[in-house]
């Protein structure tokens, strides 16, 4: 019977994808290439060849440090690992070495299975198996399987129905065994993905909850003890995998507040949506992916097409009626009760915000939901075991069932689907790289901060060396300024920076500035698909050269007219916002030095800057913030040591910049003592460069006058930028009420790549010896604030 089924439910996952059972060697999985599912093959390759060839890196936890965003540690906790489906997938693959037929198999098989791990359920507690087709079928081909196809890590859904049937199990016959069954399938479906396994915690918690009150044994001690035992069973088994995950949380400060839940939750609409592809309701348009009108969130994106099915619902329906006065009556809570969970949390902090933000608060790994969207498969889950329990229940003739499983059926089915080629297994380029003996990594141009990056990652799966490109869910917090300082790779920040990285090779599409001459490091080795691959030798000449685009300093700072002591407070008022109130306060502070604020080099400091931010409470509901910002700097006005604490919500970042002026570099980490090691991330600093805390202070030692300009260069958290002022005016304005006499100033910021809106910034500085900032106007992306003087001190 279970291989019957097995076949059936294979059947269906080959129908829901197809063709691609015809392509499985050819083509790719997914709607896309370049991005996610390119992410997930290099991460299945990474998996699999870890297995293969070194499995005690796979068990010492060394595979997490991957070869990509060279040279951050533990690059494989940026997304997903996939480490448990590339063990079972490794067979195959050191048999056939076709890395697109292990991902196609493995995403077929995953379908396949999570319709079988829900008939096991559904099988269990209803005794019908015409029950467990249809929740199978309904678990295994719902809309949300088709619009994820290019997220190969969320078809693992093959052990959640298993953790349920285990504590409805465990429920029953209260065993020290069952209790550990549960824990261990509970371990099995957080492995499998770490994004389902805080849905699992909740799934446990909320069935638990309820099939201890729907049962009579919520004050039954024995019940509950073998739940904390499962919760230590699992807790055990998933910690060597969520260990680095934490160290990567701690260290770069992944997480995400309410404000960017909120962007990537659900609505009631994304349960009426289904993709383009699906045969009836999409190429239909009757429930296709609708554009937003005026002044709406666009909700045509994957995580928005999620229509369960008619007949799903209406069999839900009938089995919470017919079941709620049964004997599967807590069977039937548990499950209303995940599906409302489901419900409520999907729609994310702008559903039943107090939930959603106090299970924020108090579940380990709830933060790292991007897209809160996807607890729908809890609610999914509530469904489809009352679906079964509809049709056992009602006890319908084989025909009416066989009826509606065909209705449901249709409901799913795809239209052909058009999938995407297979990246080569191997290129030219790979190959030379791989056999060429001299060790070092390797830079790809263009180097990107977005998907055009992960085609290289699965070119680098061929030569196993280190890459300095990376595409994942997460970013180091290094990446953007380093893609900044190689935009122009034949630049001296960029060839200072490839120094300092230790790249040795360096895979163009164009022929570098420069190559093959004495000052230039870039020596081309050979040309593969249609490719440069240039080695960088460095010489004296070479490294002499770094010093040639040296540019004199900015003029030196006049007399401050700031003292220890001085502290500017603000409020912050959203400028033609939703409401005239006000956002947060800013504090700015002259402070005295202490220990530990010395440079890289250990010159101590002559100032140190601070700055404060705090939201308001109102604002604090969706986007909370109390963030320091800490600036050491010498006799001149130049950052020494930049520290920041980001307290935003739950996501903490500390991190520090340790600047050389000398040397002419900036390292960073996240303690002062990790920034001045001699391991430490290092980049270029422009002579003469301010941070954004030194710059404010040493504009105000400057002689202003209407119509004078200064220019000098800004190293931001190690992104180099221009900082271009200009003396606009003398205005009066209003401060406090009374009207006062200030200088207009208008900074403007200038990146060599400008990936957005630029910042628009205009400081009104007291007329007299103080150069007090009187108010200060921000406008960027996120619209226009204004800062209002309400206290100084000196």
């Amino acid at each position: 019977m279970w291989m019957r089924a097995a076949g059936l439910y294979l059947v269906a996952a080959v129908a829901l994808t197809w063709p691609l059972a015809t392509q499985l060697t050819s083509h790719l999985g997914a709607l896309e290439g370049a991005g996610d599912p390119y992410l997930n093959l290099w991460i299945l390759g990474t998996g699999m060849k870890a297995w293969l060839a070194d499995p005690g890196a796979v068990l010492s936890g060394r595979v997490f440090d991957a070869n990509i965003f060279h040279p951050a540690p533990g690059a494989l906790t940026f997304s997903d690992h996939l480490l448990l489906q590339s063990l079972v997938m490794a067979p195959l693959y050191a048999v056939t070495a076709n890395l697109a037929l292990c991902y196609n198999l493995l995403l077929i098989a995953s379908i396949a299975l999570s319709g079988l791990a829900m008939h096991a359920l559904v099988k269990g507690v209803t005794a019908s198996t015409p029950a467990a087709l249809v929740a199978g079928l309904a678990w295994a081909c719902w809309p949300y399987r088709s619009a994820h196809l290019l997220h190969l890590q969320l078809q693992s859904l093959y052990f959640l129905p298993l953790v349920l049937l285990a504590l409805y199990r465990l429920a029953a016959a209260r065993r020290k065994a069952g209790a550990a069954l549960l824990g261990l399938v509970a371990a099995l479906q957080a492995i499998s993905s770490v994004y389902y396994g805080v849905m699992t915690a909740i799934v446990l918690a909320a069935g638990a909850v309820a099939v201890a009150w729907s049962s009579g044994q919520w004050r039954h001690r024995r019940f509950w003890s073998r739940v904390v035992l499962a919760a230590v069973v699992g807790g055990v088994l998933v910690a060597p995998v969520a260990w680095p995950y934490w160290q990567s949380q701690q260290r770069e400060g992944f997480g995400r507040n309410l404000y960017e839940a909120a962007a990537h939750a659900a609505s009631l609409q994304s349960y009426t949506q289904v993709p383009p592809d699906n045969l009836f309701y999409g190429r239909s348009g009757l429930l296709a992916p609708r554009a937003p009108s005026a002044g709406e969130r666009d909700r045509r994106h994957v995580e928005h097409q999620m229509f369960p099915g008619l007949v799903l619902l209406g069999l839900a329906g009938l089995g919470l009626w017919l079941g709620w006065r049964s004997a599967a009556r807590p069977v039937v809570v548990s499950a209303a009760v995940m599906a409302a969970v489901g419900l409520v949390l999907s729609l994310g902090p702008e559903g039943v915000r107090p939930l959603y933000a106090w299970t924020a608060d108090h579940l380990f790994g709830f933060q790292a939901i991007r897209a809160p969207a996807r607890f729908a498969v809890v609610l999914m889950l509530g469904l489809c075991v009352l679906a079964g329990v509809g049709v056992a229940q009602a006890r319908l003739k084989t025909p009416l069932v066989a009826l509606l499983t065909a209705v449901m059926c249709l409901e799913y089915t795809n239209a052909p689907l058009t999938f995407v080629l297979a990246p080569p297994a191997s290129t030219a380029t790979g190959r030379w790289l791989a056999e060429n003996t001299v060790p070092g990594a390797v830079l790809y141009l263009p180097l990107t901060l977005d998907r055009e990056n992960s085609p290289f990652m699965v070119q680098s799966l061929e030569h196993g060396r280190p890459i300095v490109n990376g595409y994942s869910g997460q970013r180091p917090s290094f990446y953007t300024s380093l893609v900044d300082a190689l935009a122009a790779p034949a630049s001296v920040d960029a060839r200072a920076a490839l120094k300092e990285l230790n790249v040795r090779f360096i895979v163009s599409p164009e022929s570098l500035a420069g190559a093959g001459d004495a000052p230039s490091p870039f020596v081309e080795r050979t040309r593969q698909d249609h490719q440069l691959i240039y080695e960088l030798v460095w010489t004296p000449e070479s490294e002499a050269a770094l010093d040639e685009g040296a540019v004199a300093e900015p003029p030196l700072p006049g007399v401050p007219p700031f003292k220890v002591g001085e502290q500017v407070r603000y409020d912050v008022e959203w400028v033609n916002g939703p409401l005239d109130l006000t956002a947060g306060q800013i504090t700015l502070s002259v402070v005295a030095p202490e220990a530990g604020d010395h440079s890289a080099t250990g010159e101590p400091p002559a100032w140190v800057f601070e700055v404060a931010m705090d939201t308001a409470p109102w604002v604090s509901r969706f986007f909370e913030a109390h963030d320091r910002f800490r600036t050491a700097a010498d006799v001149a006005i130049r950052p020494l040591l930049h520290q920041r604490a980001l307290r935003e919500g739950h996501r903490a970042v500390d991190r520090v910049y340790a600047y050389d002026h000398v040397g002419r570099r900036v390292s960073s980490g996240d303690s002062p003592a990790a920034a001045r090691q001699p391991g430490a991330l290092t980049l270029p600093l422009p002579a003469g460069a301010r941070d954004a805390l030194t710059a404010l202070w040493y504009v105000r030692t400057m002689p202003l006058t209407p119509g004078s300009t200064l220019a000098l260069p800004l190293n931001e958290a190690g992104r180099n930028l221009a900082l271009n002022v200009t003396v606009a005016a003398r205005e009066v304005i209003t401060v406090g009420g009374t009207q006062v006499l200030a200088l207009r100033i208008e900074p403007r910021f200038v990146a060599r790549v400008q990936r957005r809106q630029p910042i628009e910034s205009t400081v009104w500085l007291s007329d007299d010896g103080r150069r007090v900032p009187l108010a200060i106007d921000v406008a960027a992306g996120f619209g226009r604030v204004r800062l209002k003087l309400v206290d100084y001190r000196r």
